[in-house]
């Protein structure tokens, strides 16, 4: 693993914004990053928390 990807940078990877941040990510490979389980609690947070729940949540999967 060389990365743990924080909430901020999940967001930016399912808005697609800024776009070098999605290019970045696109360029790694399965095994060069992880998410923390504070950042998936907080990630399903906000995707209840908001107006399109079922929205949210589908971009999280």
């Amino acid at each position: 693993m060389k990365y743990l990807l924080d909430t901020n940078i999940c967001i930016y990877i399912i808005k697609r914004q800024p776009p070098e941040v999605t290019a970045r990510f696109k360029s790694l490979l399965p095994n060069d990053f992880a998410i923390s389980v504070i950042t998936v609690a907080e990630l399903e947070y906000g995707a209840y928390k908001g107006q399109q729940v079922a929205k949210n949540r589908a971009a999280l999967l």
